[in-house]
């Protein structure tokens, strides 16, 4: 009785599950557009993707991205990005860092068979997103996310490409994320990497039941609260400046599917509640 029990359940669960998906068809009219929020990194284990992705996929002609992924992953764009990632006149982390910060990324990095100095050159915000890349990685969570793997199927369909933010102004942003707090921000970073491994389970499982409730909770409350600044110009900034251009989607031929960081999607500056506060009808796509 409990084997049927158990069975029963979990057929229950896989059900519901498979109904549940991060997407959202945003309607004006008789025209839509439909908006997918994306894990950018992800692991093997997490492939099959939802299947609506591969309906909301073929339903559309055109794909919209955050920025150019293709010229991002050029070997020429590369070359060019080091002058965003890169310290320049000699200046080293350390510059940035109160000895104690300094001292709690020496031992974390340590702890990981790596150096300190193997970073040192590394702008700040550079620097923290590497902390999380290294941990993932630890993880086996260093696979094509939503977002390359959809780009690299649609250039091979053949399907119009387009994006919000050319890839020189996400490096841009990026390299100025935390300035005025820099110590703060790789004190956060440390404290944040630290919990990765609890937390990723829970932002993928929350992401693919397109629970923005608790991505929210997982990704964006902590970082509103203690790093405004950072929240404001990573997500909320970035958000109204994509409205224009998803309202320029109405009113044409095509049929677009537009994917972006799950975090864009959630919390109360997002995408979807900025074109709902606009007047268009969000619902689960």
């Amino acid at each position: 009785m409990y084997k049927i029990l158990l069975v029963a359940i979990l057929m229950i669960f896989q059900t519901c599950y498979a109904l549940a998906s991060p997407l959202w068809k945003v309607s004006k009219g008789n025209d839509h557009v439909i908006i997918g929020g994306t894990i950018h990194v992800l692991s093997e284990k997490d492939y099959p993707l939802p299947e609506k992705f591969e309906k909301a996929y073929e339903a559309s002609n055109t794909l919209v991205f955050e920025s150019d992924i293709s010229k991002m992953n050029s070997p020429e764009f590369q070359q060019q990005s080091l002058q965003y990632i890169l310290l320049q006149d000699g200046k080293t982390i350390k510059d940035f860092l109160s000895e104690k910060t300094y001292k709690a990324l020496e031992v974390h990095l340590q702890e990981r068979n790596l150096s300190v100095q193997q970073f040192s050159n590394l702008k700040p915000s550079f620097l923290s997103v590497t902390l999380s890349m290294i941990e993932l990685q630890m993880m086996g969570v260093s696979s094509a996310g939503v977002d390359a793997y959809y780009s690299a199927k649609g250039i091979g369909d053949q399907k119009q490409i387009d994006w919000f933010e050319q890839p020189e102004e996400q490096m841009a942003m990026l390299a100025d994320m935390g300035k005025g707090e820099e110590d703060a921000m790789i004190a956060y970073g440390l404290k944040d990497v630290a919990n990765i491994k609890e937390m990723m389970p829970k932002l993928i499982e929350a992401w693919r039941a397109g629970d923005l409730q608790k991505l929210a909770e997982l990704g964006i409350d902590e970082m509103a609260r203690d790093y405004p600044d950072i929240y404001d110009q990573l997500l909320v900034q970035r958000n109204k400046n994509w409205l224009p251009k998803i309202e320029q989607f109405f009113g044409n031929q095509q049929k677009e599917l537009i994917l972006v960081g799950a975090l864009h999607l959630a919390g109360d500056q997002s995408v979807l509640k900025l074109l709902q506060a606009k007047g268009y009808s969000v619902e689960k796509y």
